[in-house]
């Protein structure tokens, strides 16, 4: 946070809080995904959240186990921003 308070010129309690305030924002949302939704958060260009609700199921096993609901995030990075990343490192500057 002291480095991106640094590069923009800005208090890094504001980048802080504006960190703080982005969470809040995205665990709502992700929260909020529902059995007929796929909720997907762009966090910045290559870089986002998939989320998905995995229903209650039961598993038949020796015992009768009764997995709850559930809602399950997955980072995605795309191939432009991996490809952008190699290319930084072979070309660093």
């Amino acid at each position: 946070m002291k480095q991106i308070a640094d590069k923009a010129d800005m208090d890094a309690a504001s980048v802080r809080k504006m960190f703080e305030t982005a969470e809040e924002l995205i665990f709502g949302c992700l929260s909020a995904t529902t059995p007929s939704e796929q909720t997907v958060i762009k966090l910045m260009d290559g870089l986002s959240l998939e989320c998905h609700y995995i229903p209650e199921k039961e598993i038949h096993t020796y015992d009768k186990i009764v997995c709850k609901p559930k809602i399950w995030v997955r980072p995605k990075v795309t191939r432009y921003y991996n490809r952008k990343l190699n290319r930084y490192f072979d070309n660093p500057v």
